[in-house]
Parts: structure tokens; sequence; C-alpha cells
């Protein structure tokens, strides 16, 4: 099972209704995560996320490159090494 995992030092800008929150951006394989509330809203490329009624202004992975959008248009960290996506093999 992949779990989420902070990434250090990054961070996300998101907004609802017109109201701006810095929140921790997390990873689970190689998917890219907000904490939002209790939980997790996962990021699409363009802004959007998996809440329909909340979206992202600004990303920052911590000084590694930025994550791309799938062909799905999620947004993936598809340059970590193997090793560090958790249930890989070494």
């Amino acid at each position: 099972m992949d779990r989420f995992h902070v990434i250090d030092d990054a961070a996300v800008i998101l907004r609802t209704r017109g109201v701006y929150r810095q929140a921790k951006v997390y990873r689970r394989g190689i998917d890219v995560y907000a904490g939002f509330g209790n939980g997790f809203v996962r990021l699409h490329a363009g802004g959007g996320t998996s809440a329909p009624n909340l979206s992202w202004d600004a990303i920052d992975i911590g000084g590694m490159p930025a994550p791309v959008g799938d062909s799905f248009g999620r947004l993936t960290l598809p340059f970590l090494p193997v090793r560090q996506i958790e249930g890989s093999p070494e």
C-alpha cells in the first residue's frame, strides 16, 4: 500500500471561494497531493484539484523540478529515483 509522505520544504497555495491558504505538499508514489482539512486533495495540471470548489495557484517542490501532468491531467513526480518511490524494490 502506498502511503502519503510529506515533501520537505514544499508548499502549495490553495484557493477556495476567494480565500487563499498555504498547505503542505505530499506524494503518494509519484502522485502529488496537498493537505486539506483532515485529508488530502489530488493536484491536477492547470490548477485544478480533486475537490470541485478548490484550486491551486502556485506550487514549490523544494528545489526539485516542477511536477508534470500525466495523460489524465494529474500532477506527478516522474523524476523521483525508483528507490524513493514507496514499495519499489531497491
